[in-house]
């Protein structure tokens, strides 16, 4: 009688391990099917969520075309990429909320990048970097300001800037050895020109206006020349009083 409840326990413990067995077989080759089915998933809207359960990228298809969209997890916008017909756009979008980000679109090359265009509250900025030389060229926009810096891939080419602000409009031609050799054009409010033409030891020459402190005298004209040398020695040509 023993041998025999032994007998029927492990029969029934047997058929329990193969239904078992058999309820997993059937569970995996259901999912197996299903994986294969969703290898091409059709819907109108698809919407991805943070762990909070925030919308943070959705890809529809909009009023304007089909695209996709990315938020913050305050719910702004920042990326919107749509695409219809023979038109396509991408917006990225400036935080509303803090004044100090900016939105940018990055190009690189191994790593490096070569260009940028980025914007924010106060103005824009596009800079081109030559690879893997230091070649570059920047335009800035920024307040009440806009400038262009001009910097040859080598060495040897000089490096010219163009700025313009509220109070003068001056274009520098830096020399490619050293930044102390320069051409220097510039035209202040309200109207007043300077020419100033600097060499490699630090003697200067200004047709013109100075702006600089050191040249400056109580009697300026445009039509004045200065001549200033390393050593200090300073020597004006100005236009006779009448």
């Amino acid at each position: 009688q023993k041998l025999e409840h032994e007998i029927r326990f492990i029969k029934r413990w047997a058929v329990l391990a193969a239904m078992t067995l058999l309820a997993l077989i059937l569970v995996f080759r259901a999912f197996d099917r299903h994986r294969v089915s969703t290898q091409q998933v059709m819907t109108k809207d698809f919407v991805l969520v943070d762990n909070d359960g925030r919308a943070r990228v959705r890809v529809a298809v909009f009023p304007e075309g089909s695209g996709m969209e990315s938020y913050a997890a305050n719910g702004e916008r920042r990326v919107r990429l749509v695409g219809k017909g023979e038109e396509a756009a991408l917006n990225l979008y400036i935080p509303a909320t803090a004044a100090r980000e900016a939105a940018s679109v990055n190009l690189f090359g191994s790593n490096v990048l070569l260009t940028s265009l980025r914007g924010s509250i106060s103005g824009t900025q596009l800079e081109m970097h030559s690879q893997p030389a230091n070649g570059a060229a920047i335009l800035a926009l920024q307040d009440h300001s806009a400038s262009l810096m001009l910097r040859g891939a080598s060495d040897a080419v000089p490096s010219l800037r163009l700025t313009a602000t509220a109070g003068e409009a001056c274009t520098a031609l830096t020399g490619a050895s050293t930044a102390s050799a320069a051409t220097t054009l510039c035209l202040h409010a309200p109207g007043l020109p300077s020419l100033e033409l600097a060499d490699l030891v630090g003697d200067r020459a200004v047709l013109g206006i100075p702006q600089s402190r050191d040249l400056n005298s109580d009697r300026n004209s445009a039509a004045s020349l200065i001549l200033k040398y390393k050593s200090g020695t300073k020597v004006k040509v100005a236009p006779a009083e009448r």
